[in-house]
């Protein structure tokens, strides 16, 4: 969080945490490298003027005199994918989807794992495009049909309507037999290409997945001549040659190359009867089941494998027709806010031996708990929802780097060597001096998701956001049932974003839902609250008394003060037992800018 070694961390006099026959001490440090090796000289007077090093695109840190690397907030990087539980569809028209992908971790794998029929290459762009539908979109690649465009347009609302301007559609599918399907609406022409083994008989059926379907199906014998059929017969007498159809298709071509053979076909969308198949180029979902075979030998006969696949209409464009709206990807049946499921993964950059990063991190439902406890879920917080996640501290784990996959780690001859320096005062404990406290999760107040949360960067109608003396304020606030007595309570925030915390005691009987309905401290005060511990950070850099002239007075860096109770001796109020007592929980943060993974949580030692 950015604090100052002067943040404390203990207890008044006759408190201790009792430890019994302790045999080893472990650390577990939480370290971001931030050290500008080119740029910073540690070895020359401290503290250095501070300079960031390399920084991933989705970093939200000034670029203009930052006092601090955009790493500590841990953006989402291109290293990492998100695999939201659910299904994914192919939209095209106006309707669009029921709700967009937010994010390009989500849209490159919804891509990959809904359009790719084998043998897809997929070439993925994130950019800011009004010509273009917001969120996830692709298209097909006018020189490869097997290479697919996907863009993330980052707009929060566009006018432009999946495949909007399509003229041409385009899908391929690779399998036992490669097939591609072209159609142009305007000149009424499909084209299909088929590429198998030479030599040999290969057939595609089209609209279908099993030959008791009994589909129009192409059939190429070992020649290379042409051939259409009405494939199969109904059940359980499917695998029949079914019936010769009358020709359809003009054959463009049928060439091979080594031990391929490629036919190329062209006829109308519309079916020429009920035998055959109509290509529609208007689907909203325009998917396209085959079933593919091959052959022993060259003349049709029992096929010696077979196979189902489908391949997916998207609008031409990426590649030589760069500004063809592609086709949405959508969510099937997107869940409400904040109940979405997944994983985030980590995918290491395969030629930067330095990138050891595995594994990846579980995001379940409900991360954010509901109001009254919180309103993150009523702000539609982004750390709520996998889909929304955009960094903190689920996009932070050990050997993860926080650059992009494109960017190469630096001064990997360099490695950053840290100390730690430890002083532990111990004694013997005596029942009649010690008050032993403890830790307990029941006690914790948090307001977080249960900790993490993101400050948006304000603007008006932004939820939670108020401007103060020309500052963007962002205000969280939530309730709970209070439970034991607090010795001390710290509460945990990050610089440089962070301006007070504070708890409150709503009289007795009010329920959390009421108690939770303050904006603001002074309508807290307003309606009888009492005060029970606020804190505000002292920043370095700032002339703040409780660091002027001291090693700490760094610019950036925080120290926060804990709230403690204990003797009116030692000039603390008695701790207070807040069993029962509804208990109202205020977090503000300055929000001129945007800041992921940000604090909100008290943390208390209690009897």
């Amino acid at each position: 969080g950015g604090e100052y070694r002067k943040s404390y961390h203990g207890f008044a006099p006759g408190q201790a945490l009792v430890i019994e026959s302790p045999t080893q001490l472990q650390i577990t440090p939480m370290q971001i490298d931030t050290w500008n090796r080119a740029e910073m000289n540690i070895s020359g007077p401290l503290p250095p003027k501070f300079v960031p090093g390399p920084l991933p695109r989705a970093s939200q840190a000034p670029e203009v005199n930052p006092e601090y690397s955009g790493l500590l907030e841990c953006p989402m990087t291109t290293r990492l994918t998100k695999e939201v539980d659910g299904a994914y569809v192919i939209e095209a028209g106006d309707a669009g989807c029921t709700e967009p992908i937010l994010t390009f971790q989500e849209c490159y794998r919804a891509a990959a794992t809904t359009l790719d029929a084998g043998g897809m290459a997929f070439v993925n762009t994130t950019g800011v495009d009004p010509t273009r539908p917001r969120g996830c979109t692709a298209s097909t690649d006018p020189r490869s049909p097997l290479t697919v465009h996907v863009y993330f347009n980052k707009l929060a609302a566009s006018g432009t309507a999946c495949s909007y301007g399509a003229t041409v559609l385009a899908g391929a599918t690779a399998s036992l037999v490669n097939v591609s399907v072209t159609l142009d609406p305007a000149k009424d022409v499909a084209t299909v290409t088929l590429t198998g083994p030479s030599g040999v008989w290969f057939g595609v059926g089209f609209g279908a997945q099993a030959m008791s379907d009994q589909p129009w199906t192409l059939i190429v014998d070992g020649a290379g001549a042409v051939t259409e059929r009405s494939l199969g017969a109904p059940a359980p007498a499917s695998h029949v040659p079914g019936t010769l159809l009358a020709p359809s298709v003009e054959v463009v071509s049928s060439t091979t190359v080594g031990a391929s053979r490629t036919v190329v076909v062209t006829r109308s969308l519309a079916a020429a009867g009920p035998a055959y198949y109509r290509f529609n180029a208007t689907a909203t979902n325009p998917e396209i089941l085959t079933i593919a075979a091959v052959g022993s030998g060259s003349a049709l006969a029992y096929h010696r494998a077979k196979v189902p696949s489908k391949l997916t209409l998207l609008p031409v464009g990426g590649g030589a027709a760069p500004n063809n709206p592609g086709a949405c990807v959508c969510p099937e049946a997107p869940a409400p806010f904040g109940l979405a499921t997944g994983q985030l993964v980590y995918h290491a950059v395969a030629n930067q031996s330095v990138d050891t990063g595995t594994g990846a991190v579980g995001f379940g439902k409900q991360k954010c708990k509901p109001f009254p406890a919180t309103v993150l879920n009523e702000q539609r917080n982004p750390t709520c929802d996998i889909r929304h996640y955009v960094g903190g501290q689920w996009a932070c784990h050990h050997m993860w780097s926080l650059l992009d996959a494109d960017q190469v780690i630096p001064w990997q001859d360099q490695p950053l060597v840290f100390h730690h320096k430890w002083r532990l005062w111990v004694q013997p404990f005596n029942a009649s001096v010690h008050q032993p406290v403890h830790y307990g999760q029941d006690t914790d107040l948090v307001i977080g998701s249960p900790y993490e949360y993101d400050v948006p960067a304000c603007a008006d109608g932004v939820p939670g956001c108020t401007m103060v003396d020309g500052t963007w304020i962002h205000t969280l606030t939530g309730s709970k049932i209070g439970s034991g007595r607090f010795a001390s309570l710290n509460f945990h925030c990050h610089a440089p974003t962070c301006l007070m915390m504070a708890i409150y005691a709503c009289p007795n009987g009010t329920s959390t839902t009421d108690c939770a309905k303050p904006t603001t401290e002074a309508e807290a005060v307003a309606q009888g609250y009492e005060l029970l511990c606020r804190q505000a950070p002292a920043y370095g850099g700032t002339g703040n008394p409780a660091l002027n002239g001291t090693g700490f007075d760094e610019p950036g860096y925080i120290a926060i003060p804990d709230c403690f109770w204990g003797s009116p001796d030692q000039g603390l109020e008695l701790p207070r037992d807040l069993k029962g007592i509804p208990i109202f929980m205020i977090k503000t943060a300055n929000a001129s800018i945007g800041h992921y993974g940000e604090m909100a949580g008290g943390q208390p030692f209690g009897f």
